[in-house]
Order: structure tokens, then sequence, then C-alpha cells
């Protein structure tokens, strides 16, 4: 692979592939699938790696929590802790 795609989530939608794929990327990593992006990645002959739409989402939430507590120093971030249901 020299080039991949990534839309975090709920990227499972063909337009959003067809987008990676006009781009030149030989790879595609998403939070969701669906038939059809199964179907598409095949017709299209690129990669599709599929991880969970919470787990692929969850580093940036992490990150921005992180950025408000420099700035808040008296902020508690909670995390709740949801589970792994795909």
């Amino acid at each position: 692979m020299k080039k991949v795609g990534v839309v975090t989530g709920a990227g499972f939608s063909a337009i959003n592939m067809k987008e990676a794929v006009d781009l030149g990327c030989d790879a595609y990593f998403t939070g969701e699938k669906i038939l059809y992006t199964i179907q598409y990645a095949k017709q299209a002959n690129i990669n599709l790696i599929v991880g969970s739409h919470t787990f692929t989402e969850i580093f940036g939430v992490e990150s921005l929590c992180e950025l408000i507590k420099n700035f808040y120093k008296d902020i508690e971030v909670v995390k709740i802790e949801e589970e792994h249901i795909e």
C-alpha cells in the first residue's frame, strides 16, 4: 500500500470510497461497512480495512480532551466505557 484514504466512523458510502479511488488511494480505512461497501471495493480494486465506528473515532475525542485539560486545569474528563457491540 502506498496511499490510504481514511474516513472514521460511518464512512461506508461508496461515494466516499470513490473519492479515495479518484485520489489514487490503493486502500480505504473506515469504521463501518455495508454490502455495497464491500462490492464497490471489489469492483474498484481497492483494499478495504474496517475497524469499528467508535474505535476509529475515539482517538480524536481523547486528543480534544487533552487539549481542553491543558487550558482548564480544574476540569475533570469522565470517560464512559461503552460495550463494543459490532
